[in-house]
């Protein structure tokens, strides 16, 4: 009778229907609050259209090369993923790993993060990479990534704005945890886990495949170089922006800056940090200064750079990968 009991409760939880529809509500509810903050940035940025028109006349060089920078930026971030999944088994060609990186933006804009799923599935599919393996990769990737945004953010804003103001504090000390958080992740031990059950297995090879990745230090120092070169890409875009609008600022300026758009990105709020990454970028600016309409200006410039490159880009990248194979969409 018990058995029966405890098999009639695991029923009514498996088949309560608002579980998942729970799960999706707050995938659509980080929508929101990304068009909700992008509504109110529209209507700040209404009150300040000068600055929209210098940008408009921004000259066709310009456009190029924030464009040729973030192609740049894509393929070296691939390459970072392709470094890591090599760990665990023949990673794609870096070609179909660009590809596969655009297809990932555009679809992670749906929610439930698809994007993220339909590469798992493909990797799963095409290169036999198991699910947990590449929940460490991503995992590690996103340590990493925290790791050095902190560890650049911090380095640049002491070099060329110091502690003196209370805002400056309040900034290193953001950076100061996003690199203390991921350093102690990264490098504290990995716990051991005794249970046998499917959670205990899971979290074996979860913690296995983190132990495969961080046991070539080499792999590391690698990954690390890709992403500092990643910053670089975009603190050169950065300034191309703001050179535009007039308001130039240091170079360790723009390495903040790229800083905080990295340290916003991780954070998962919204679909890839739509809104709160212009919000946080704004905000930064006025700590460098400049004024906040500007910064969010050059923050919302720049996100239509990416979102356009991602469309355009990514959407061929997305009809490609349907053309030549379906099913992998379907397993997603």
């Amino acid at each position: 009778m018990a058995r029966g009991f405890v098999k009639w409760m695991f029923h009514k939880i498996d088949s309560r229907p608002n579980i998942g529809s729970c799960r999706y509500t707050g995938k659509w509810f980080k929508n929101i609050i990304a068009v909700v903050i992008l509504a109110f940035l529209v209507w700040y940025l209404s009150k300040h259209g000068d600055r929209l028109k210098v940008l408009l006349k921004m000259s066709p060089v310009d456009v190029v090369l924030l464009y040729l920078l973030t192609a740049m930026g894509t393929i070296n971030n691939s390459r970072v993923t392709q470094i890591l999944i090599g760990r665990f088994n023949s990673a794609p060609h870096l070609p179909e790993m660009v590809a596969l990186q655009n297809a990932t933006r555009l679809l992670n804009y749906v929610p439930m993060k698809f994007g993220t799923v339909f590469r798992a599935a493909y990797l799963k599919r095409r290169y036999g990479m198991a699910y947990t393996h590449y929940v460490a990769v991503v995992t590690y990737l996103v340590l990493l990534t925290a790791l050095t945004a902190g560890l650049i953010g911090l380095g640049a804003l002491l070099a060329g704005y110091g502690l003196g103001r209370y805002e400056d504090k309040l900034l290193a000390a953001l950076f100061a945890c996003l690199f203390g958080g991921a350093a102690l992740f990264m490098l504290a031990p990995l716990p051991r886990v005794e249970g046998e059950g499917f959670l205990g297995r899971l979290f074996k090879r979860f913690f296995s495949a983190r132990g495969i990745i961080q046991q070539n230090p080499k792999i590391t120092v690698l990954c690390f170089g890709h992403l500092l070169l990643t910053f670089l890409l975009t603190s050169i875009r950065f300034w191309i922006i703001y050179r535009s609008l007039g308001h130039d600022v240091c170079a360790s300026g723009y390495l903040v800056l790229g800083a905080v758009g990295y340290g916003s990105a991780i954070m998962g709020l919204t679909p890839g940090a739509l809104g709160v990454r212009e919000l946080l970028l704004g905000a930064s600016s006025v700590i460098l200064g400049v004024p906040l309409e500007v910064g969010i200006a050059a923050a919302m410039f720049d996100r239509a750079i990416m979102l356009s490159w991602t469309f355009v880009v990514g959407g061929g990248c997305t009809v490609w990968f349907w053309h030549k194979s379906p099913s992998d969409f379907k397993k997603a």
